[in-house]
């Protein structure tokens, strides 16, 4: 609407820069004597008044163009297979009776532990369930690694 309204004003100063008024209008003569011409001067002025407001930094906002991001997948992490409910199978290889296998499996427990800062008995809350999986995995090979050193096998 407003470029329509400046289009009109600027026409109808055209018309009066081309085709100034008639001579009764501007005092009875064409251009001379007292008050001829004034309305070139206003009509120059205005022109250029509209003209700036017209191209004006101003007048309108830069138009924003927001463009959407593409969407991102993420996949999740795979999940961590858990081990097995962590009982350890031990078997005699030398024949050791089961006063010895206790002794054996609570000092090699207590070795673990001190090895690996885990213990199956009381497990960390709030550990994730990744490493959680690597430190069961880390004691049964420290339990393991006594065990057989005392001359047992375990599954």
């Amino acid at each position: 609407m407003k470029k329509v309204a400046y289009s009109v004003l600027i026409l109808i100063m055209a018309m009066f820069l081309i085709n100034p008024l008639s001579s009764e209008a501007r005092g009875g003569h064409w251009g001379g004597g007292h008050g001829g011409g004034w309305w070139a001067p206003w009509a120059v002025i205005g022109g250029a008044a509209v003209l700036a407001s017209y191209y004006s930094p101003y007048y309108a906002p830069p138009q924003v163009v927001i463009r959407e991001q593409p969407p991102v997948y993420v996949q999740p992490d795979p999940p961590v297979p858990p081990l097995s409910t962590g009982r350890i199978f031990v078997y005699p290889r030398q024949g050791q009776n089961e006063e010895l296998q206790a002794k054996d499996r609570y000092e090699c427990h207590n070795w673990g532990v001190s090895q690996t800062n885990y213990d199956p008995t009381q497990p960390p809350s709030g550990t994730p369930e990744a490493q959680l999986n690597q430190m069961r995995t880390d004691y049964q090979r420290a339990m393991g690694a006594c065990l057989d050193g005392r001359g047992y096998t375990m599954k």
